[in-house]
């Protein structure tokens, strides 16, 4: 369906919103998915902080140029989807790649992490990264051992000391 002026002028500044305000986004292909597993889709993505938009991809492209996205981002057509993300774009990734190996007709096309290109292969490679919670649980996991470790060292003279000192006072008791 076509859209006027006003209506074409309201998407690219939606749009434009969209590619400024969100750390990034993934483009998707969308062609012959049908309705209850977009809406499924929609529902797991809003719950993982992310937002599924059906894109005019004229509007769209009109858009990335105004908010100086990289131009490889421009190449691409057919039904798209724009899928933007605040912060962790690996869980909208894994979710790709979950409704990818379910059906064959979706996949994805391209996006931006941070402003940087990335192609369809790499948004994949994307999907096999643990979420920013379980790398941050990792780091603090991996910062607390150490320390933990000297404190082991540390309580086990201690602890050593202590069970000399009383075998020693059980041996003067005796």
């Amino acid at each position: 369906m076509s859209k006027n002026r006003t209506q074409k002028s309201e998407l690219l500044s939606q749009y434009t919103d969209l590619l400024k305000n969100n750390g990034g986004y993934l483009l998707v292909d969308t062609s012959g998915l049908d309705t209850p597993t977009v809406t499924k889709f929609k529902i797991a993505l809003k719950e993982s902080g992310s937002e599924y938009t059906v894109i005019k991809n004229s509007v769209f492209k009109i858009a990335l140029q105004e908010a100086n996205q990289p131009v490889q981002t421009q190449d691409f057509d057919g039904q798209t989807a724009l899928i933007s993300y605040k912060e962790d774009p690996t869980t909208a990734a894994k979710l790709i790649k979950a409704l990818q190996a379910e059906t064959e007709k979706f996949g994805a096309k391209l996006g931006t992490i941070n402003g940087a290109y990335i192609d369809a292969s790499q948004v994949m490679q994307l999907a096999e990264i643990p979420s920013r919670e379980v790398l941050l649980a990792k780091l603090l996991g991996s910062m607390v051992s150490p320390l933990s470790g000297v404190m082991n060292a540390i309580t086990g003279n201690v602890r050593g000391f202590t069970m000399v000192l009383k075998q020693l006072s059980e041996k003067e008791a005796k």
